[in-house]
């Protein structure tokens, strides 16, 4: 069973296998929070062009043809995913760490067209940070593939603003210095959030997977029960609650042209085999009787146990066939059950009395047909009773 303790292996990880599951479950959710994130760049990038009018004012197609190219990497990359999932979700932290770096330096790259004197020059940056709240609130990328994403976004700012903007040199330090202070102090609270994201993310997985398999449990309780309630516990086959329910469905589905037949046996020597060899010899008789009548009838035919030594047969016939199908089983079933059993270095052999009854000569409904052939079973039982003593 799984438990909450997996989470402190392998640095918060689980062991190999489980890692492969719980990742596996989170294909669809890398997918559709990719899609979303997707829609949403192209939604604020397109939005943020008519922002361009005023804050780039000096370079306003460079900047909307920059805008271009991210939105129809992003709408291909978006559209790649759908086509070929599985290498999407194998790659997923490489194609969505790129993907982020993409939106963060499409932003670097609008600064850069920019002049000293475009508001943009000092405030364009701010898009970096709602690039880095997506990176770690909406992404499923593990702690050091995100950070290091955020690193990067942060290193290159830093380089564009010394390097190109030349803030160090200009006198812009306090800019310079609250930029980056608001970049590093997002990606610290990102990824805070996103480890604790990701620890309550594996810890429903554990809970899921653990009512999954609490449920898997509880069904198979449930379907060992009814298969104990309506199967004999000894030899396995259909108790009488069982066989005469399912008797009733081969007579409900019986047509014109056909009849269903009811062999009852009751072995003749069984009480000996108890008296002699114990118990335990008496149940493994039961049990290879109940063998032996499982590999004598065929595929169609319905076997049971009712209790102690009774056994019963049913079996859909067609109308012709019925009695010579009933004579042949019968004396299957006597020859199969007096063979000799070994147990205990000893032969034990037991035989059997067979009654048939068939429908609807004998009966129409499952209890008339079982009755009849016990009746049945009977007389014959007293033939050979009689015959043994005279």
């Amino acid at each position: 069973m799984y438990i909450v303790q997996d989470l402190t292996g392998s640095r918060g990880h689980f062991e190999p296998a489980l890692e492969a599951a719980y990742q596996a479950d989170l294909a669809t959710q890398k997918i559709v929070a990719f899609h979303r994130t997707a829609l949403l760049c192209a939604v604020l990038y397109s939005c943020f062009a008519v922002l361009d009018l005023m804050a780039v004012p000096s370079n306003v197609a460079a900047a909307w043809a920059i805008r271009a190219v991210v939105l129809c990497v992003t709408a291909a990359t978006s559209l790649a995913s759908r086509l070929s999932r599985e290498t999407f979700v194998r790659r997923y932290a490489m194609l969505t760490c790129l993907t982020y770096l993409m939106w963060g330096l499409g932003i670097e790259a609008i600064i850069m067209f920019t002049r000293p004197d475009d508001p943009g020059w000092s405030t364009y940056y701010a898009g970096l940070l709602l690039v880095s709240m997506a990176l770690y609130g909406a992404t499923y990328l593990r702690v050091l593939h995100a950070s290091l994403t955020g690193l990067a976004l942060t290193l290159s700012y830093l380089a564009l603003a010394l390097g190109y903007q030349h803030m160090g040199e200009r006198g812009d330090w306090v800019i310079l210095v609250q930029n980056c202070f608001f970049l590093i102090g997002a990606n610290f609270i990102g990824l805070f959030s996103l480890h604790m994201r990701e620890h309550f993310s594996r810890q429903a997985f554990l809970l899921k997977n653990a009512l999954k398999r609490d449920l898997e449990l509880e069904e198979e309780a449930k379907r060992q029960s009814e298969h104990l309630s309506e199967h004999d516990a000894l030899t396995g086959l259909p108790n009488r609650v069982r066989f005469l329910r399912r008797l009733g469905e081969l007579l409900s589905q019986r047509d014109d042209g056909s009849t269903v037949a009811v062999l009852f046996l009751d072995l003749d020597d069984f009480k000996p085999v108890n008296d002699r060899h114990g118990h335990a010899a008496g149940d493994y008789v039961l049990r290879r009787v109940a063998d032996r009548v499982r590999g004598a009838i065929r595929a169609s035919d319905l076997a049971g146990r009712l209790g102690g030594d009774e056994f019963v047969v049913a079996l859909p016939l067609a109308v012709g066939q019925a009695e010579l199908t009933i004579e042949r089983l019968s004396a299957a079933l006597r020859a199969a059950i007096g063979e000799p059993i070994a147990f205990g270095g000893e032969v034990v052999r037991v035989t059997a009395s067979v009654g048939a009854a068939r429908c609807p000569d004998h009966g129409q409904t499952a209890e008339e047909l079982l009755h009849a052939a016990d009746q049945c079973m009977y007389r014959s039982k007293r033939r050979k009773e009689t015959a043994l003593a005279a």
